[in-house]
């Protein structure tokens, strides 16, 4: 066995599974941080009664310096032992908290009126203050990290827990909002919401018969900020919540509520180990159809959902795949490779990476999808960002099939030129993955029977779309395996044979002596 055989046999055929998803998963934090900004970790309530997000560098209103200049005057009505100013105080302040840009939160907390607000939410039988002192304080909750934390010192939490069961359905509600807004907070405010068991008295009165749509809508959003974050709740705390988010995403038909509690179940699974959970619950079915939502708000988060089970182990990318997720290349995901969303392609293509990363069984069925087309396209004409996440796609195709036929398809779309045309790129990690699967490729190409002497099939696509070139100038490169892995392709797939340069280096006997064939 000659050299170049000894390398051919050498190289390894597959990449190792849990190479190919940490790579996805080291690629996805940058997805993740980008996902969160598609949902509101906190909302303000406006004087119309809507939400709106918290917004930053707003201009502030052209009247507020002078209703700021009344602040002691309210104050006093506040502070008053009558009811009737206790409520014109309190609503004052809630107005003042509820303009459209820039409410003066700083400038509210600072009139030290806030322990007086917590107090009146505790006059439980006059449902009219105790709803404008909650409205009040869910706008300062909804500011700064700092304005929250005057809430949370105040005592306002468990006063809000309590008020979860108000007769009252709008001071049920503003309760709802507020404790979303200090659990959307941080990790550590939503944790000491949850050790007041508020995920149980939401999920109680959110399943009422009695619930209105909009309680509901409250209720889901809370409950999505109570599962969330960088360091996840205790699962004890949580898991209560998955069967029925999971039935509020196949019953429901409001596309907030469905939407947030989408979020919450990828809130959910976002630890590995809490994958099975979510599988084991029986949301993959209803998510899989929730890709085809026509609302991009809705498909954002099921997405999110299926990529957490996508990157899990084996046996669940097989349950993902049974729920049809793939699709084909007008459903599933293979629609959302073409949506507007450019966050949703790449997702998507980092989804459809990890479904071809396990068995020979699940690359066949992400070829049978008829996805690959696009995916070869997406290399070609997508910006470096998304073409980068097709690539692993193609790669973990061609490195994780036993099948000759499937590399030749992947060939005959033209995959040989995209995956070269990625050869120049900086993104060392990149290009040992393409490299990878070149390798795997001209593997297929070469002559059955081992004959080294035959050519490669393969080898003229690489040199008609530049690609032989290319990996000469990886000979180059600073990165030791990128170029110990373009040596290899070189010398086994297009160099000659060893033994067929040593014969003509070989010096030949004359009478003279030895002379070498050196040829110009």
């Amino acid at each position: 066995m000659n050299k170049k055989e000894e390398c051919r046999r050498g190289y390894k055929k597959t990449l190792d599974v849990d190479e190919g998803r940490r790579r996805r998963e080291a690629a996805s934090v940058q997805i993740r941080k980008e996902k969160k900004e598609d949902s509101i970790q906190k909302r303000r309530k406006d004087a119309a009664g809507a939400s709106a997000g918290t917004r930053v560098g707003a201009l502030p209103d052209p009247g507020l310096r002078a209703r700021l200049d009344c602040l002691p005057q309210d104050k006093q009505l506040l502070m008053s032992s009558q009811k009737d100013e206790q409520l014109e105080g309190t609503i004052r302040f809630r107005k003042l908290l509820s303009i459209e840009r820039h409410p003066p939160i700083s400038e509210v907390i600072e009139a030290g009126v806030v322990p007086r607000l917590v107090q009146l939410l505790q006059c439980f039988a006059d449902s009219a203050l105790v709803f404008e002192a909650a409205w009040a304080l869910t706008n300062v909750a909804s500011g700064t990290s700092e304005h929250a934390r005057v809430v949370i010192d105040n005592g306002a939490v468990p006063i809000f827990v309590q008020l979860l069961a108000h007769p009252s359905t709008d001071v049920r509600e503003q309760a709802m909002w507020a404790l979303g807004n200090i659990a959307g907070d941080s990790c550590r405010c939503r944790d000491l919401v949850l050790s007041y068991s508020a995920l149980k008295i939401l999920l109680e009165q959110a399943s009422s018969p009695d619930a209105t749509t909009t309680l509901l809508r409250n209720a889901v959003w809370t409950i999505s900020n109570l599962c969330r974050g960088k360091q996840p709740p205790r699962w004890e705390l949580i898991a209560p919540a998955l069967p029925v988010l999971v039935h509020w995403i196949c019953t429901v038909e409001d596309e907030e509520v469905i939407t947030d509690a989408c979020w919450a179940l990828s809130y959910i699974s976002e630890p590995a180990e809490r994958v099975q959970a979510l599988v084991d619950a029986g949301a993959l079915p209803q998510l899989a159809r929730l890709l085809g939502h026509e609302s991009q708000g809705v498909q954002t988060p099921a997405l999110r959902a299926i990529g957490n089970v996508a990157a899990g182990s084996e046996a669940q990318t097989q349950a993902a795949l049974a729920c049809g997720v793939l699709g084909t290349p007008s459903s599933g995901l293979g629609a959302l490779l073409r949506s507007t969303k450019k966050e949703t392609r790449k997702e998507s293509c980092w989804t459809i990476s990890n479904l071809s990363a396990t068995s020979d069984a699940q690359v066949a069925a992400v070829c049978a999808a008829g996805l690959l087309p696009t995916l070869i396209d997406m290399i070609k004409t997508e910006e470096y960002e998304i073409k980068k996440e097709a690539a692993y796609c193609i790669v973990n195709v061609v490195c994780n099939t036993r099948s000759a036929e499937v590399v030749e398809r992947v060939v005959q779309l033209d995959a040989i030129a995209a995956l070269c045309g990625l050869l120049d790129l900086p993104d060392a990690s990149l290009l040992i993955a393409v490299l990878d699967a070149m390798e795997s490729i001209m593997r297929a190409g070469s002559p059955r029977g081992g004959d080294a002497a035959s050519p490669n099939r393969y080898a003229p696509f690489v040199e008609q779309c530049g690609g032989f070139d290319k990996l000469e100038a990886l000979q180059t490169h600073p990165n030791e395996t990128v170029y110990n892995k373009a040596a290899q392709l070189l010398e086994v797939f297009f160099g000659a044979d060893d033994d067929e340069e040593d014969a003509e280096l070989a010096p030949a006997e004359h009478a003279e002596g030895y002379c070498f064939n050196m040829h110009a």
